[in-house]
């Protein structure tokens, strides 16, 4: 008996992942203008009524491939954030947790990059983007305040100001490390930005 068809659900899933699979690639390898329903049609050997029926524009389409660049950066990320004990820990997995999220996807973060030129006339990319650094100034301003209110950062330090200043250094170890890849001992150079902060705090 031959297998039944797909729901129609499963396959406008499959359809949809499809189509932003070969919509992130062209944004990652050739940039955002290489996004166009030509070139998918082309590459997906799918007519343009197809793609259409399940994105309704290029603007859907062009959103969707950032927002699972986000989300792709940010859940890799949170998953390795896991680090247990002392406070200067956590705080130093953070650093090499993000700086790996962006590195090790290297497609995603191509991709986010293509977006920074959107960012002046695009305010939902300007959003989004900024959304993902805010969790990230969050994340870190929550375990300095932890640490100050335990006793285990004594100096008095802003939690959101120093948090600024490490999403400042991981960013820029981020760009060093796509413009040089063998330049930079990355996990060095993420020490040594989680030692500067430490001092900072004790």
């Amino acid at each position: 008996m031959p297998p039944s068809p797909p729901e129609p659900d499963t396959l406008r899933g499959l359809r949809r992942g499809q189509i932003l699979e070969v919509g992130r690639t062209l944004v990652a390898e050739e940039g955002l203008a290489a996004l166009t329903i030509g070139r998918l049609e082309r590459g997906l050997a799918f007519s343009r009524g197809v793609i259409t029926h399940h994105f309704r524009d290029k603007a859907e389409i062009v959103d969707a491939v950032l927002d699972s660049a986000l989300a792709e950066i940010d859940a890799a990320t949170q998953a390795n954030v896991r680090a247990a004990g002392a406070h200067a820990d956590k705080l130093r997995a953070v650093i090499h947790a993000v700086v790996r999220g962006f590195l090790d996807h290297q497609e995603a973060s191509r991709i986010l990059v293509a977006f920074w030129g959107r960012i002046p006339a695009d305010a939902r990319a300007t959003e989004r983007n900024a959304a993902l650094y805010r969790g990230y100034r969050g994340q870190c301003a929550g375990l300095i305040a932890e640490g100050q209110a335990a006793g285990a950062f004594t100096a008095t330090a802003d939690p959101d100001v120093v948090a600024a200043t490490v999403v400042g250094d991981v960013v820029g170890v981020v760009v060093q490390a796509f413009l040089e890849p063998t330049a930079l001992d990355v996990g060095r150079v993420c020490d040594e930005a989680a030692d500067q902060v430490l001092a900072r705090l004790t």
